[in-house]
């Protein structure tokens, strides 16, 4: 099954970001973050990789303290303009 990241147009769409760090965010986290559509949680290796379109930018300080009090240390943060898409097999 093929699954994409919902990411809306127009001007209040938000900001898509990654933010990378290590340790282990449980699966139930994507609707922890209210300002932060479609997480997408990705763990390479020892690293963790967290996808997802941020709506307020103001909010980045306080998803960076969810995120690391969920288990990740976040080491680095990232804008970028597009997510990933994804595929799972279930």
């Amino acid at each position: 099954m093929s699954l994409s990241i919902p990411v809306q147009g127009g001007p209040l769409a938000g900001v898509n970001y990654v933010f990378r760090g290590s340790g282990r965010i449980p699966e139930q986290a994507n609707g922890a973050v209210d300002d932060f559509r479609g997480m997408l949680v990705v763990p390479v290796g020892t690293e963790m990789i967290v996808f997802g379109t941020v709506t307020d930018q103001g909010s980045i300080s306080r998803i960076l303290r969810t995120l690391e009090a969920l288990g990740m240390r976040v080491d680095s943060v990232h804008r970028v303009r597009e997510l990933p898409e994804y595929t799972t097999i279930r």
